[in-house]
């Protein structure tokens, strides 16, 4: 599936395409074979230094139930981009303390709902992109049973970041939840608004274009602000 979608950033310069980022850490967090594996890569491509002032970071984030997968992935990307240790422990560190403030924060909102790891790190990263909690609180309250909010919280944050409006953004992933809109199909949302996306064309207007190309129907009238524009009178939230 191909998932087009500009870098989101999140500590260095960015991290390449969010959405498939999104993905990707299902697979690298995925059991323990997969965890092991991850193990031995770090060993071979992040120095000596850098593994020494992750590792208690790695540590604590395994200790506290913590997604490891997008610390490993962060550490990764700093060894590939040839960044100070330091540097990278300082990034590493951070993600982690927001994995834990987000964890805390949608446990106290949502005391009964179970919260994957990687809906915990779409969450966190939304979070960093300015999405309220309330928007995701909303999201949650929304989702279907059994349904993961992996895509759904990271297109969210896809759409803020492009400048549309969080209170518009988080009524029409609530809309695509409750449609039963394909999720492969939702994804590919933040790419067509970028085609979309042009001189004289607003967010509004780039955000409908997008859905109508892809054949999905904004929110029924009622249902929350039309998709990229805030409530009347321009609160957002």
């Amino acid at each position: 599936m191909r998932l087009e979608c500009p870098p989101l950033t999140t500590g260095y310069a960015s991290v390449s395409r969010a959405l498939t980022v999104a993905l990707a850490l299902a697979v690298i967090g995925g059991g323990p074979t997969a965890a092991a594996a991850q193990d031995a890569m770090l060993q071979a491509r992040v120095d000596a230094e850098t593994l020494a002032m992750v590792t208690p970071v790695l540590e604590a984030a395994v200790r506290d139930s913590l997604p490891v997968a997008p610390l490993r992935a962060k550490i990764l990307e700093g060894a590939a981009k040839n960044r100070p240790a330091g540097m990278i422990a300082q990034v590493v560190g951070r993600l982690s303390d927001d994995l834990r403030a987000t964890r805390s924060t949608l446990r106290a909102r949502l005391p009964a709902v179970a919260i994957g790891g990687e809906e915990l790190t779409a969450a966190a990263l939304a979070r960093q992109q300015g999405v309220p909690d309330d928007a995701l609180v909303e999201l949650w309250n929304a989702r279907p049973v059994g349904q993961s909010l992996e895509i759904p919280v990271t297109v969210l944050a896809e759409l803020v970041r492009r400048g549309v409006p969080a209170a518009g953004a988080s009524a029409l992933m609530r809309h695509v939840l409750d449609a039963g809109v394909p999720l492969d199909r939702a994804a590919q949302i933040p790419g067509r608004f970028d085609g979309a996306a042009r001189p004289g064309v607003g967010p509004p207007e780039a955000l409908e274009r997008a859905l109508r190309d892809l054949n999905i129907p904004g929110p029924p009238e009622g249902r929350g602000p039309p998709p990229g524009r805030g409530p009347p009178g321009g609160a957002d939230d």
